[in-house]
């Protein structure tokens, strides 16, 4: 299952929601922002306008994706909450069906009754850290165990490169262990690719000649770095690479 959760912000102080109108509430008696699950056809930022809007009375004009939390409570299916955080909403507030709400300030929010992880991701939105992936394993209300990952940004290098001088890049690279991933090292891929190119007046061509067409095999490289060491991949990667113009693409994503 797929929900979503809001914090709305004004004055430094968050809107919760204080879940005591329903008889069967997993939430009652604590203290919650504001969302709910998703409904047949919806994405979550659809549900989430909803949801803040049937619950608030608030209109969201802009919000922030924050971070995913992974909520297993006992045997139930886990259930993929999507957090958000907005300051920036219009109308006007009005009763809500799901419970009391009430304006927090920050520095109290964390002395409520909440659920134990909630204090997990809250700490990390008063903090403004990056985007978060926490799962929580809940026996009844206690955790009992949980795990806090980070999205990480990087940049993904696609070489080409003839087979014999991998190894060489490799060796470059591992001078600064830009190809250790956790427990691991030297973690890339090959593929085997079929190079074809002119070279011009003025070119010193590494294979062929001045003026007629060439065709090689070459293998293409993949590997990826942490995006604050691209610069320094690149330069490592050209410092061991035979071509005059080498053929290096830099992808960057976000994991």
């Amino acid at each position: 299952m797929i929900a979503t959760l809001c914090y709305l912000e004004k004055d430094n102080k968050y809107l919760m929601l204080y879940r005591n109108k329903k008889e069967i509430d997993i939430n009652k008696g604590k203290w919650i922002g504001v969302g709910g699950k998703l409904e047949n056809g919806e994405t979550p930022e659809q549900c989430l306008v909803r949801e803040v809007w049937e619950e608030t009375g608030y209109k969201l004009n802009t919000y922030k994706y924050r971070g995913i939390v992974i909520f297993n409570y006992n045997e139930d299916e886990p259930l993929f909450i999507y957090v958000y955080t907005s300051s920036d909403f219009s109308g006007v507030e009005k009763e809500c069906d799901e419970g009391e709400l009430k304006w927090i300030s920050k520095d109290e929010v964390l002395n409520l009754e909440l659920w134990e992880g909630d204090k997990i991701f809250l700490k990390l939105l008063f903090e403004n850290s990056p985007f978060f992936y926490l799962t929580l394993d809940y026996e009844n209300d206690n955790v009992i165990n949980s795990k806090l990952e980070f999205k990480q940004k990087y940049s993904c290098f696609e070489v080409f490169v003839p087979k014999n001088y991998v190894e060489k890049i490799v060796e470059n690279l591992q001078k600064y262990s830009l190809l250790t991933e956790g427990f691991y090292t030297d973690v890339y891929s090959t593929a085997d690719a079929v190079g074809h190119w002119k070279t011009l007046e003025g070119g010193s061509p590494f294979d062929g000649e001045v003026g007629k067409s060439s065709v090689a095999n070459e293998k293409i490289m993949k590997f990826r770095v942490k995006r604050d060491f691209e610069e320094l991949a690149y330069y490592l990667v050209k410092e061991a690479h035979p071509y005059e113009t080498a053929v290096i693409n830099v992808f960057r994503m976000e994991v």
